[in-house]
């Protein structure tokens, strides 16, 4: 079953993984800090200086930098934002599926409600969920190809940390035309 890619409830399954990254990233971050904060500030700093031939210094350091990094960027609280707006996109999506005939300027209009607290979307990210909602709602491997989007490597690799706000992202199905077209050129 193929369904519409410009359709609400595609767009509310796409912005439900995408904040589940998101989240997920920040809760991963958040313990990370948390724990070494916990295991470099317990008295075990001056300790393991000793065992791993590291001045003392470099280990109180390191635990003051880590503390700031959490208290400064609160990982914490973007993870539970992103929770809460995971939460009212899969809410959306169950209410989607109880209604008998949907309206799509109804959904349309309360995803663009949901979307007004939203923080700036990362958008590599976000072209790697639509990636990941097109997969979930079309069940042919053709027809999957002509729909997804390209990221490139850099792009994924960098999703959690740039933008990307003027960079549009192509159909993989374009951008294997295109190479296609080049590599005729090039052996003609």
């Amino acid at each position: 079953m193929t369904e519409d890619l410009s359709a609400p409830k595609f767009d509310a399954l796409r912005n439900a993984i995408y904040h589940t990254t998101r989240k997920n990233y920040y809760d991963s971050i958040n313990r990370a800090l948390n724990f070494l904060v916990i295991i470099l500030g317990a008295g075990v700093a001056g300790k393991a200086s000793d065992l791993i031939h590291i001045k003392e210094l470099w280990l109180e350091f390191s635990v003051l930098v880590f503390a700031t990094l959490q208290l400064t960027f609160d990982f914490g609280y973007k993870a539970r934002t992103h929770e809460f707006l995971q939460r009212k996109y899969n809410e959306m999506l169950a209410e989607f599926e109880l209604e008998a005939k949907p309206s799509p300027s109804k959904w349309r209009a309360k995803l663009y409600t949901i979307a007004s607290d939203e923080p700036m979307p990362m958008r590599a990210l976000d072209a790697l969920a639509y990636n990941a909602a097109v997969d979930a709602t079309i069940s042919d491997p053709s027809a999957k190809q002509l729909h997804r989007l390209r990221v490139p490597y850099l792009h994924r690799l960098l999703r959690h940390f740039l933008a990307r706000e003027g960079y549009e992202y192509k159909l993989e199905s374009e951008a294997a035309t295109r190479w296609r077209r080049f590599a005729d050129n090039f052996r003609a």
